[in-house]
């Protein structure tokens, strides 16, 4: 018989639906709590309590209060990571500007819809391998956006490029924590200055002539 897989963060695989329920009750009641009341509220005791399941059992799956923050990032960051991957596919053919827009709104819909995964992520509560998980999904981005600036705006594909739309992502996202840091639906202000900065940075690079592909001259659409 196959052994189940064990997720990342985990002690044990849980193999009945029983077990797997469990799990599901304690990651959902943590997320709960992580909305109302933040990470420094939050005991495992509490998780268990809310969970409707004993202390004993969140033990049987998760080695301390940190696992547990850890799976609930984790979950949030998967499904992001796959809305990402469905985005980029679909705007494959977009201008710069859109995919920045698109991108922009997937990350304030996160940040809007999951108050316990912001409450982590402000909190700054993700782990090693979480931090990289992230930094994957702004290398995607990073490099969809590099991609269509080549093919759409004739800029070179260079090294130069790819740095510039690395910091251009993670720029970005920084502002979009600080607009939440304070305000769970966001600063508005911050948000609109962040989308603002975000197309000018982007405009600034199409139009210097460092990073443009002088074999393959601009035409205006």
């Amino acid at each position: 018989m196959t052994e189940p897989t064990r997720e990342p963060g985990l002690r044990k695989a849980p193999q009945q639906a029983r077990s797997r329920a469990r799990v599901e009750a304690i990651l959902a009641a943590a997320d709960r709590l992580l909305a109302r009341e933040g990470v420094e509220a939050l005991t495992t005791r509490r998780i268990a309590a809310d969970a409707a399941v004993p202390v004993g059992t969140l033990y049987q799956f998760f080695d301390d209060r940190d696992a547990v923050l850890a799976a609930v990032a984790r979950q949030h960051m998967e499904t992001h990571s796959a809305a990402m991957r469905s985005i980029l596919r679909d705007a494959r053919d977009a201008r710069w500007y859109d995919l920045v827009n698109l991108v922009f709104d997937r990350y304030v819909e996160l940040y809007r819809k999951n108050p316990g995964y912001l409450a982590i992520r402000t909190g700054r509560y993700l782990s090693r391998e979480l931090l990289q998980l992230d930094e994957d999904n702004n290398a995607m981005v990073a490099a969809h956006l590099r991609r269509i600036l080549v093919s759409r705006e004739h800029l070179a594909d260079s090294t130069a490029l790819a740095v510039a739309c690395r910091a251009g992502v993670h720029a970005s996202e920084a502002l979009l924590q600080l607009a939440f840091r304070d305000h769970p639906d966001g600063d508005r202000t911050i948000l609109a200055e962040a989308r603002r900065i975000q197309h000018l940075y982007l405009a600034d690079i199409v139009a210097d002539p460092r990073y443009r592909d002088p074999a393959r001259p601009r035409h205006p659409d």
